[in-house]
């Protein structure tokens, strides 16, 4: 965090980790993601409490809407957790996705990926993917053993169905959520699929970002 003398204003940054591009249905995304830090924490909860699924997600059934609300506020919730490590994306210079996790013995722990709803009421395209697919560079190059989670079966997607796609096996049941697992070896097979869909460019950059000069 840094403080400005002059008129004591708070500076949050966040650290630039690559710019991506993916076509989706004839469709080109940019997606840029980012990755947060306690500084950016005052940032989060600004930005948190603007967020109206009531008014974005109108066509939503009122179960779904309250249910994708619970996840992204479980998510802000895991950000704000200094101990988790957490990623923001960016498309068109407005927040469309956030993923938190934690390292755990030769392991990463994907605690929650959730899209922010856009201003015409969808997902930006493949912003859970990109996100997802950032994870698993990381596991890579730490050379963990395997990705684990907890996927509700009770929200408005169906998210198991799609971590199967990336790789997962289902565990179990435990309560409303099934338990997954990713190893090491679908981790990189995933990685191979991904690259050829995601065209991602690292940002080598130590130089942080103000997130507010992001948003428009």
């Amino acid at each position: 965090m840094e403080i400005n003398n002059k008129n004591n204003t708070l500076n949050f940054k966040a650290i630039p980790i690559a710019a991506t591009k993916n076509k989706f249905h004839g469709v080109t995304t940019k997606i840029d993601l980012y990755r947060l830090t306690k500084s950016d924490n005052s940032f989060i909860r600004k930005f948190a409490s603007k967020v109206n699924f009531n008014d974005t997600l109108k066509n939503l059934n009122e179960y779904d809407r309250k249910r994708w609300r619970q996840v992204f506020d479980y998510a802000v919730d895991s950000i704000l957790d200094n101990e988790n490590n957490s990623i923001i994306a960016f498309s068109n210079n407005i927040p469309c996705g956030i993923l938190s996790f934690f390292e755990d013995v030769r392991s990463l722990y994907l605690d929650v990926v959730c899209n922010i709803p856009q201003g015409n009421g969808r997902k930006v395209n493949f912003c859970g993917t990109t996100l997802i697919y950032q994870l698993f560079k990381y596991a890579d190059i730490l050379k963990v053993k395997n990705i684990t989670l907890s996927a509700v079966t009770d929200g408005p997607f169906d998210n198991v169905s799609k971590y199967k796609r990336l790789g997962f096996k289902d565990l179990g049941m435990e309560g409303n959520y099934v338990k997954m697992s990713c190893n090491q070896y679908k981790i990189k097979e995933t990685l191979d699929e991904l690259s050829s869909i995601i065209d991602y460019k690292p940002l080598n950059t130590k130089q942080n970002v103000r997130l507010e000069d992001l948003v428009v």
